[in-house]
């Protein structure tokens, strides 16, 4: 053990500590050289000189010095506690809290140990040990609101939930004179909209929309109050009461369709096709149900409403629905094309009666004439009506709209189309409307149900009226599948007016659709050079490059909106985490069969997925002294599930492909052609001269990079990472097998309800021989597709 610094140098030591935290390292190091020519033994010190020196790039001389700090004194709760900070700074969680606990034997009521242990639990998801870790905070220091805070939130997240919500009831009675700040107003409300959802979770319903309405005053979210309160009411069975909150709800944002349709299922009348939203009927439930824990199927109107609103309802942003939204067959034929239904599209749970629909007309009618702007209101009931009625109120709703000349009115339509019937009647009106547009007097022709004579001459539509319907019509036709006609009209339409944008942009769609992608890329070109300043213009331009493997054009016309257009896209785009850009890239660079630049996009986006994992450590502290309670809890959920995201999933399936085919043809012998090997091929076939200028310029870009490697960097900027393998070699180096399990491991863990995972994991271990994997994949793929023998998704993995 060292022996203890005299008082000057103490002082210089604490001044170590306070240049640390200060982030002035190099006033740090040198500090700590300045004691250690006194003290070269001087554990403590060797570990905060290594501590200091870590955050100046010299890891291997950090530990060095740590260890060696170790050694003079190891039973130092500093030198421990450095130790860990060390590795948590390398992402190595596990050997960070032994060191933590092992500084906390030394000295057990250390705050600030004690702080940083419960933090690396939280972010491992030791929950039991998070919750321990925090009631011995409380027990050391129960005058700070953040211990208090902290150990109400590792109750709830270990399931005792009447002990988190009492928490909270100790540290309202606690603090409640304290501070009568704004700062202070905040976090009060969070905290009472923070217990009632506690409550809400252990399905205390009453008791909870009790504690909302006593502190109803309290509560500054007024918009998640009445969320929560509409909910509960409709939980416990009080439909007239929840109606009252979803109206006001209605009135403060009219456009929020979620709110409108939670209003309809108040209403008693609405109950038999598009119920209120039940109770989860069990605890399990009433948690996250994204993996798949619902006992039994809810009711189809569920999916209509947001994971926000209901805990089984539809996942956003990407993650994979709950079990009971996957439905076996979620491929429907509509008119000549095959189409992926959207789990989220409107459906009433039963087929309405011709009186029923005569009530949903009344109700939404009664809702515009109270908001005459809403286009929701005018929109929603389309999806409940069928026949006639649906013809006219979609004829109202169109006229409008063409007369406007909305460019997106044909994807506000697209939910119609997967109820049988409905296209034909929009095909119907879409053809009138043309036909009567170029009439001598255009108009749209008589209403749907009534005689009606042509307007007079100045009452006449606009000409841009036929030009959007003719869009309109040409998208129709390309959804269902007529790509002839739905040419023929996108050029009646460009041949009206040649100048607008959105006409152009639509033929290039129909190409893409139709399977012509290079006459669609060229579309897309032209659209881009008619208006150079739309960057989502631009941004289909280069996606419709990379498909037809353009990538050296894709990714110049990427950079064009880029605050850096000089610095390397792949640099640029990887900074933004643009991860459409690199599957697209990827994708190509496959079918390019240049397997290394593919992967190497692929493993961007796992990276992007692990930096936004290890990103979440930085809000374990900041949330809970902000209170952002509700909020925190949402994103370690979020959290739990985001390997199950499209991207991450699209990504892993790409990468495990590209694997599982060097696998297969080095099994046949095959050599996989690199970079190198590629370019040697190709240099192979030029002439001596040609050769010659080849290494020539081969030189000089050579000695371009040297410049700019030995060029130092401005002053306040960090000097810019060099990419050691930007062709992706050392990737198809490594073992494909090895790589392809690790892969699908995860893919098993968090996406598990995506039939893909389970046919990647049995095309995986079936070359490795482990017919038990191969056969449980097989099941779930059966329980996937609806204990369905003949399920397309079996057939590839079940071929002899």
């Amino acid at each position: 053990m060292s022996q203890p610094l005299p008082a000057k140098d103490q002082a210089v030591f604490r001044s170590i500590v306070k240049f640390y935290e200060t982030k002035q390292y190099k006033k740090g190091l040198k500090a700590a050289d300045s004691i250690l020519k006194k003290h070269p033994d001087h554990g403590e010190t060797l570990c905060m000189k290594g501590l200091t020196v870590s955050y100046l790039d010299r890891k291997e001389e950090a530990y060095e010095l740590v260890r060696k700090g170790l050694k003079c004194d190891l039973k130092s709760h500093v030198c421990w506690h450095v130790y860990g900070l060390l590795y948590r700074q390398d992402r190595d969680y596990f050997e960070a809290v032994k060191c933590y606990r092992q500084a906390l034997r030394i000295d057990q009521e250390n705050l600030q140990i004690l702080r940083d242990l419960s933090l690396l639990q939280i972010h491992r998801r030791d929950v039991h040990g998070f919750a321990e870790t925090r009631r011995k905070l409380l027990q050391v220091k129960s005058s700070a609101r953040l211990n208090w805070v902290g150990y109400a939130i590792a109750e709830h997240l270990c399931e005792n939930y009447e002990l988190a919500w009492k928490c909270i009831d100790n540290y309202e009675n606690s603090f409640k004179e304290q501070d009568t700040s704004a700062a202070s107003d905040y976090e009060n409300s969070e905290l009472h909209l923070y217990k009632a959802a506690i409550m809400e979770e252990a399905g205390k319903f009453k008791d909870s929309l009790s504690c909302l309405k006593e502190n109803e005053n309290k509560i500054v979210d007024k918009i998640g109050l009445l969320e929560m309160q509409g909910r509960l009411c409709m939980f416990l069975g009080s439909h007239e009461e929840a109606a009252g909150y979803f109206k006001r709800l209605v009135n403060i944002n009219t456009e929020h369709h979620v709110y409108a349709l939670a209003y309809m299922a108040s209403q008693p009348q609405f109950s038999s096709f598009w119920p209120p939203l039940p109770a989860p009927a069990t605890q399990v439930e009433q948690s996250d149900l994204c993996n798949g824990t619902a006992s039994q199927a809810l009711p189809r109107s569920i999916l209509s409403f947001p994971s926000t609103l209901h805990p089984e309802g539809m996942p956003v942003f990407g993650w994979l629905p709950p079990k009971h939204a996957l439905k076996p067959q979620r491929r429907l034929i509509i008119g000549r094309k095959q189409h992926k239904r959207r789990v989220d599209t409107l459906e009433p749970v039963v087929a309405l009666t011709d009186e029923q629909e005569d009530e949903v007309i009344q109700f939404f009618d009664g809702l515009k004439a109270e908001y005459p702007k809403s286009d929701s209101m005018k929109r929603l009931p389309l999806f409940f009506l069928t026949g006639q009625r649906f013809k006219r109120k979609l004829d109202e709703y169109l006229r409008s709209r063409l007369r406007k000349g909305v460019p997106s009115l044909f994807r506000t339509m697209r939910s119609y189309y997967f109820t049988p019937g409905k296209p034909q009647l929009i095909e119907e009106l879409l053809l009138q409307y043309v036909r009567c547009l170029k009439e001598d007097i255009s108009w749209f022709g008589p209403l749907t149900g009534e005689s009606q004579d042509p307007p007079e001459m100045s009452d006449e539509e606009p000409p841009s009226a036929l030009l959007f319907t003719l869009m309109t019509l040409a998208e129709h036709f390309d959804f269902m599948g007529e790509t002839h006609k739905a040419l023929e009209y996108v050029n009646e339409a460009i041949d009206h007016t040649p100048t607008l944008v959105e006409v152009y942009a639509c033929k290039a769609r129909i190409y893409k659709h139709a399977g012509d992608l290079e006459n669609s890329a060229q579309c897309y070109e032209e659209v881009r050079q008619m208006d150079l300043a739309d960057r989502y213009l631009n941004t289909q331009c280069v996606r419709a490059l990379l498909r037809v493997d353009d990538t050296q054009g894709g990714m110049e016309k990427a950079l064009l909106f880029s605050k850096e257009p000089d610095s390397q896209e792949a640099a640029n785009l990887h900074d933004m985490q643009c991860m459409w850009y690199e599957s697209a890239v990827g994708r190509s660079y496959k079918r390019q069969k240049k397997y290394g630049k593919a992967l190497k996009q692929f493993h961007e986006t796992f990276k992007h997925f692990h930096d936004i994992a290890e990103d979440q450590f930085d809000f374990h502290n900041y949330c809970l002294r902000k209170t952002t309670l509700k909020a925190y809890v949402a994103m370690l959920r979020m959290q739990e599930r985001l390997y199950s995201h499209r991207f991450y999933r699209r990504a892993a399936k790409d990468a495990v492909n590209i694997y599982l085919e060097i696998f297969d043809a080095k099994a046949r012998g095959e050599e996989i052609l690199t970079t190198e090997g590629a370019a040697a091929g190709d240099e192979a076939e030029l002439s001596a001269e040609e050769k010659k200028k080849l290494k020539h310029k081969k030189k000089r870009e050579a000695q371009k990079e040297a410049q700019k490697a030995s060029d130092k960097p401005s002053t306040g900027q960090k000097p810019k990472k060099v990419d050691d393998d930007p062709e992706g070699e050392k990737l198809l180096q490594q073992d494909a097998m090895e790589q392809c399990s690790k892969i699908v491991r995860t893919l098993v863990q968090h996406s598990s309800l995506d039939a893909a995972t389970h046919v990647l994991t049995y095309e995986v271990f079936s070359r490795q021989g482990k017919m038990i994997h191969c056969l449980q994949a097989l099941r779930k793929l059966w329980e996937l597709g609806g204990h369905d023998n003949l399920h397309y998704k079996l057939v590839a993995p079940s071929r002899p």
